[in-house]
């Protein structure tokens, strides 16, 4: 039986060191780059709050991912059996810092934007001629050369303190 919980053990171990996501300290003009795309953040803007518990620091902070790898980056979704996460989502960006008052985000996430292919079909028409009809069906998800996309939240840190930021990056596989 010990032998059993050892190998059980040790296979959940290999199988969530797999899975896990890369994550990153990332500050302000200094993104974390991997596989030719920068993820990283900008405040835009700042304000102090006075609350209950004592002043506070409000932040609007601006996430981004930017492909700047010479190609564009193509994904499919992957079915996955406890996954939580968005198919298309690109990274998600915690801030270690963040009370989470006043209705506030603790976190972002960035994601890709859909792609599509077209499928042409022969359809009959009513006088029973053939037609062809295109529709557009979505294949996946893409993040093009030079695109930028982003997203934005508000962040509530202690007085004196500025937002620190950590980016989990979901692997891109290369097709």
């Amino acid at each position: 039986m010990n032998r059993f919980f050892t190998c059980f053990l040790l296979l959940m171990t290999t199988t969530c060191a797999l899975f896990a996501q890369q994550a990153y300290d990332v500050t302000p003009g200094e993104p974390a780059q991997l596989n030719g795309i920068d993820y990283g953040f900008e405040i835009k803007n700042e304000s102090q709050v006075d609350s209950s518990g004592g002043p506070f620091m409000r932040y609007e902070v601006a996430i981004y991912a930017t492909n700047k790898s010479n190609c564009s980056k193509l994904f499919f979704p992957k079915p996955t059996l406890f996954s939580s996460t968005d198919p298309n989502q690109l990274a998600e960006f915690d801030c270690l810092n963040a009370t989470g008052k006043r209705m506030t985000n603790k976190s972002g996430k960035v994601l890709a934007r859909p792609f599509t292919v077209p499928y042409q079909q022969k359809i009959k028409t009513a006088d029973g001629k053939d037609a062809y009809s295109t529709t557009n069906i979505q294949a996946g998800y893409v993040l093009r050369n030079g695109e930028t996309v982003s997203n934005s939240f508000i962040v509530i840190v202690p007085d004196n303190e500025k937002p620190r930021m950590k980016v989990r990056i979901n692997e891109i596989p290369d097709l």
